[in-house]
């Protein structure tokens, strides 16, 4: 008994703490979330479920948000899944069994994202530790690193950024252990790179193919690492072609006018066809878009930010040169091919960072969230940062590395505990009067639903829920009427949202 509580003690603490955090990531998850709230998780959440209801084997699985009918009887399919169609159709039968119920189908779609966070964050740890950073630092780094205020709030938005950073991680985790070796087997990062590029918002994959094969030092044929290029982006390319012949089937429009099309076009900055002049300006390096690219970054950054500055800090404190024999002695037992891989990582996953936010510029201004992509980057930069700050401390407060690292893991820990139960995410878990009213208005839409007549339309209101405009399509199985009914028209009424109380 004595030997296994000293083995809890010094080893498997750990594994104990990220249990209770994967524990209360899942706990605190609120049955009804606060629709009154402004921002993007409601309307995100709301607009990429309407993609995965819709995403069914009639259609091709190519998901739309809604179908509107016209008073003249024509019918047209609104915005179509711009993305390579498994994450929503894996949706769609994951969340099939909660349909008929309003509340416990999105209470199990955010759920589902919250799977899909902590899978990135062990996927996040074991990429760290095939670098070879140690158990406790690779750990403290994704707790630190996933702290970030505004990963935490977006944690359980559905939408598809996070599965695509999932496999992005899950591909870089492929290129550590299969292809930077001396003997590369590039048959793993042709397939991961093929998979990952079908997850979800793919670019980041797509621009990782570019930046890799540009790193110095890379074992291997060259030649046949650049194959990853036509791979990646023919992979995609065949996915969005699938969409869009679809949509232009289903809506008898010629390709070149398919939402899909247009879509591109306005992220790529090729066409300024849907935005207003406001969102003109703001898409403009010299209007307003560097500062609020700026701003977004450091959002993410903010961990890295605090614990660099511990770190300057600590070096200032202490007036150590880099020659000291306490600096240094985690990377001391670190072989030299591990700190290669690293160097080569934090090149690939940097380059990568910098030219996806050149990229797609005119989405990240518009999505705070979209920057999650960062997270790979930023976490090296964090996992390097910790294993040089440790030695400082340990040196400055006389105290041992090993229990150094401990108060780390603990302070990381505390910190990701912290912005869970008090950060913006918070907001998200409704008042007692709001909690009610959400209550009883899901209540009356589970009634309405179970009478409505099937295919009789609902008028079309964007304001029926509050600053989410495709609500009613991802929570009404109707078709919306577009536009002024005619006297005879039979229409359904769905019960009106509650207003929002003081």
């Amino acid at each position: 008994m004595d030997q296994w509580l000293n083995s809890l003690r010094t080893r498997y603490w750990p594994t104990a703490l990220a249990v209770l955090l994967v524990v209360m990531l899942f706990v605190l998850e609120p049955a009804i979330v606060d629709f009154f709230q402004k921002g993007h998780f409601n309307w995100v959440s709301l607009h990429s479920l309407a993609i995965a209801r819709h995403s069914s084997l009639a259609n091709g699985g190519v998901g739309y948000s809604c179908e509107w009918l016209h008073p003249d009887g024509a019918t047209h399919l609104e915005y179509f899944n711009r993305y390579p169609i498994v994450f929503a159709v894996v949706s769609r039968w994951l969340l099939s069994p909660w349909a008929g119920d309003g509340v416990a189908w999105l209470y199990a779609a955010r759920q589902w994202m919250n799977v899909i966070f902590v899978a990135t964050a062990l996927a996040l740890w074991w990429w760290l530790r095939a670098l070879r950073f140690s158990r406790l630092v690779a750990m403290a780094s994704v707790l630190f690193t996933l702290s970030a205020p505004v990963v935490l709030q977006y944690r359980n938005m559905f939408h598809f950024d996070q599965p695509a950073l999932l496999a992005y991680t899950l591909l870089l985790l492929v290129v550590v252990r299969k292809l930077l070796p001396a003997q590369p087997d590039l048959r793993w990062y042709w397939w991961a790179l093929c998979l990952a590029a079908l997850s979800g918002r793919s670019s980041v994959v797509l621009i990782f193919s570019l930046v890799l094969p540009l790193q110095r030092g890379l074992d291997g044929p060259r030649g046949r690492l650049w194959l990853g290029v036509p791979i990646a982006f023919g992979t995609v390319g065949l996915a969005t072609s699938y969409n869009i012949a679809w949509e232009a089937h289903l809506n008898a429009v010629a390709w070149t006018n398919t939402s899909v099309v247009q879509s591109a076009m306005r992220r790529l900055g090729l066409s300024g066809d849907g935005f207003s002049e406001r969102n003109l300006e703001r898409t403009r390096w010299l209007g307003g878009a560097l500062p609020k690219l700026i701003d977004y970054i450091t959002e993410f950054m903010l961990p890295l930010l605090l614990v660099a500055a511990v770190f300057v800090l600590t070096r200032l404190i202490i007036r150590r040169r880099r020659s000291s024999s306490a600096v240094g002695s985690i990377t001391a037992a670190v072989p030299d091919q591990a700190l290669k891989y690293r160097r080569q990582m934090l090149w690939s996953t940097g380059g990568t960072a910098a030219l996806w936010v050149v990229v797609m510029k005119n989405l990240f201004v518009f999505h705070v969230y979209a920057g999650m992509v960062l997270l790979p980057f930023l976490l090296l930069c964090m996992a390097q940062t910790l294993e040089r700050l440790i030695p400082e401390v340990s040196a400055a407060l006389t105290l041992s590395e090993q229990r150094v690292t401990h108060c780390t893991v603990l302070m990381a820990g505390s910190a990701l505990a912290m912005v869970l139960l008090l950060g913006p995410s918070a907001q998200f878990r409704p008042v007692t009067a709001r909690r009610l009213l959400l209550e009883s208005f899901f209540s009356d839409l589970a009634g309405y639903r179970r009478g409505a007549e099937d295919r009789v339309p609902v008028q079309r209101d964007d304001q029926w829920f509050p600053r989410s405009p495709y609500a009613q399509c991802a929570l009404l199985d109707a078709p919306l009427l577009n536009g002024e009914p005619s006297p005879n028209t039979l229409l359904s009424r769905p019960p009106v949202f509650p207003s929002r109380p003081d």
